[in-house]
């Protein structure tokens, strides 16, 4: 793979005009991207003739709506939503589909899932609330913000956790004080190349030294993590009055205290351009302690003016290791903004390359270029031409992830049957079609999730629990923009004592008394209805006010507040040990990607137990047995199958279920979404 050389010119102009490219000012009309949808059919036709295969059959309606489900939005359709597609008579009724789902805060759920993986969310990082990184991954997804702006935003945010507007310092602080971890882990992300070997020696593999790593790590010298220590900032008669509250009120001050550091943990400063070689320094070139500026992997250019200061003082001094890497007198010079802009350059093949074969690959099954993170000079794409276009096709779309997910969707080889045997050679294989593969965790929570609760794509922004809400609730009686007094500090030790608590608990629970009372009131009436519609034999007011209740049910089980029942990318980031998702594969957000859909012992004891049964199958208030119960005796099954699978089950599925609900119906109904829940057909992606 060739990479073209980057000029001064080419990074100056990308700092003086990318910033104009925001999701403001760049069109807001979707891009026709059928032509590129034509290409990459073109192009892939063009790879399995040379292959001497073929492409595998177009896929059917009910294939297609559920497999399409599960890609953009990230859980099966619902009962209605497969019907309306599969009763529609449009000629275009799968693009009008591609481009509703897109649309949807379903697609942003389903991303966010992967950059969480990708990027290591944490709902709580290091003892501080995480959830503003969430919020700016969520917004930045919902906007369709252009994903080299979105990179720009995390590599140069700046401010503190308290700064709602400044959620992207989440990037730096998932790395807090790690500048060499963070480079190695930007580059792994968003150039798909390794470093960490460099980072201790020259790589025995590829062409960069561990000079090359340091000179990328210069780019973001001189950054500034504060550890929201904000008594040590104080004024010395500040200090002092603290001092003596904390001796008087030891555990008030050690809670307010918590909570400050909390919300004032952030990432400061625009980058010096300067590192120092680490002591133990092994590779070729350098010498430990020396100081030097930042380059630019590939071409080694400054990009900014980084001036080594001259003074006594700059000469490294052995204490702990973060003084060691410290510079004194080095200057702010821009240069984390000028690496940014040249990392997310247009002109830089590999940043465009890297993106377009991740999503490529959420959406194939398999990249082009496999790992993803494994980009050198040698590597070969196993369709070239393909790659190559897709970079390019990426730049030409302004970096615009759903017009480019939509091409992908949109085209035939999106739309073939999936590839069920085992790719063994991931080099040579032609795309005949997707690579069939177990859902992931989160598909699979969400998809059972949906069949248990009505309209589960929706985003609980700010819904983080009754603790965080209370705190930041106390937050907004301290002003924090000029920096707090000693004052201030007392007053929200006071704040936060056992009383404030008790009184802010209680509120939440009135509110949430007051709202089960008066849904349980409904109830009450219609249970009376129900009654008497029985004892006077109208069995159509019986189902009808069955259906009601059930609705109503439904409604107040998801509706409150604390329930755990909602999406992957609503719940905790990662969740805890022992959840369904961690059991079932999702990552634990020590390293990157590491989710995986590899089947365990533990999985089919987490179906078993009662998961299924629990919250589904013996659940008449769940959405798929109200489905149930709205059907026609004869039209169960079909239900069922239709709710699960998204198809109609077929003669031999029905006369083996028909005995089965003659003589139990309620256990029938356990048994066969139990049986479906479990079998490869719901699990794998097809």
């Amino acid at each position: 793979m060739k990479y073209s050389i980057f000029t001064l010119t080419i990074v100056l102009a990308c700092l003086t005009t990318a910033t104009d490219l925001t999701a403001e000012t760049r069109s807001k009309a979707a891009p026709d991207t059928a032509p590129v949808s034509d290409t990459i059919d073109e192009l892939v036709e063009a790879k399995l003739d040379e292959l001497g295969e073929k492409r595998n059959p177009k896929i059917d309606d009910d294939v297609f709506v559920r497999r399409i489900y599960l890609d953009v939005i990230g859980r099966i359709p619902t009962l209605e939503e497969t019907q309306t597609f599969l009763d529609s008579k449009s000629k275009t009724k799968r693009a009008e589909l591609i481009n509703e789902l897109l649309e949807s805060y379903g697609h942003v759920s389903r991303q966010f899932n992967y950059w969480a993986d990708v990027l290591r969310v944490l709902s709580r990082n290091n003892r501080v609330y995480g959830h503003t990184y969430v919020d700016f991954i969520k917004d930045s997804l919902e906007q369709n913000q252009p994903y080299d702006e979105f990179v720009r935003q995390l590599l140069t945010a700046e401010g503190t956790m308290f700064d709602e507007d400044e959620g992207a310092i989440g990037y730096y602080l998932r790395d807090i004080n790690m500048p060499e971890d963070n480079m190695s882990n930007t580059v792994r992300v968003f150039l798909g190349t390794r470093l960490e070997c460099a980072q201790c020696h020259d790589h025995p593999f590829d062409v960069w030294t561990q000079r090359d790593y340091f000179e990328m790590v210069a780019f973001t010298g001189g950054m500034k993590f504060s550890s929201g220590d904000i008594v040590n900032g104080l004024s010395r008669d500040d200090r002092k009055e603290v001092r003596e509250f904390g001796k008087k009120e030891p555990e008030k001050f050690a809670r307010s205290k918590r909570l400050l550091r909390a919300i004032s943990t952030g990432v400061f400063g625009s980058g010096t351009g300067l590192a120092r070689l680490p002591e133990g320094f092994m590779g070729s070139d350098g010498e430990e302690g020396e100081i030097i500026t930042g380059k630019t992997m590939f071409d080694s250019q400054s990009l900014v003016d980084a001036e080594i200061p001259t003074s006594k003082s700059s000469k490294k001094k052995k204490k702990n290791r973060r003084r060691q890497q410290s510079i004194p007198g080095a200057k702010d010079v821009g240069s984390r903004e000028a690496y940014a802009h040249w990392l997310t350059s247009p002109e830089n093949p590999r940043f465009s390359t890297t993106i377009a074969n991740r999503l490529w690959k959420q959406a194939m099954g398999l990249a082009l270029i496999e790992p993803v993170d494994t980009i050198d000079d040698s590597t070969v794409a196993s369709n070239e031409a393909l790659m190559d276009y897709l970079s390019d096709a990426m730049v030409e779309l302004d970096f615009d992830r759903r017009a480019f997910l939509r091409a992908i969707y949109n085209s035939r080889t999106y739309q073939s049957q999936a590839t069920r045997d085992d790719v063994n050679d991931v080099t040579t294989y032609g795309f005949n079609g997707p690579v069939m593969r177990r859902m992931s965790a989160e598909q699979l929570w969400d998809s059972l999730i949906a069949l248990a609760i009505p309209d589960v794509d929706q985003r609980s922004k700010g819904d983080y629990g009754p603790i965080d809400r209370m705190r930041y609730a106390m937050l907004e009686e301290i002003d924090l923009d000029d920096g707090v007094s000693a004052d201030e500090i007392i007053k929200l030790a006071n704040m936060e004592g056992k009383n404030r608590q008790k009184k802010i608990r209680e509120k939440f629970a009135q509110e949430l008394m007051e709202s089960h009372k008066s849904a349980m009131a409904e109830i009450k009436t219609i249970n009376k209805n129900l009654s008497k519609a029985r004892k006077s034999g109208n069995s159509k007011l019986v189902n009808q006010l069955m259906l009601e209740r059930a609705e109503k049910m439904t409604s107040l089980k998801s509706g409150k507040k604390y329930r755990n029942l909602k999406r992957a990318s609503e719940l905790k980031s990662p969740a805890p040990t022992g959840h369904f998702l961690r059991e079932f594969g999702q990552s634990d957000r020590v390293q990157i990607e590491n989710a995986n859909t590899e089947p365990a012992v533990t999985q089919v004891l987490s179906m078993m137990n009662g998961f299924i049964e629990k919250n589904i199958a013996q659940d008449q208030n769940t959405v798929l047995m109200s489905n149930v119960l709205r059907a026609k005796p004869n039209n169960v099954v079909e239900v069922i199958y239709l709710t699960m699978l998204s198809r109609r089950p077929t003669r031999s599925e029905l006369k083996t279920w028909a005995p089965d609900f003659q003589k139990a119906p309620m256990n029938a109904y356990t048994d066969l979404i139990w049986m479906l829940a479990n079998s490869n057909e719901f699990i794998f992606v097809r």
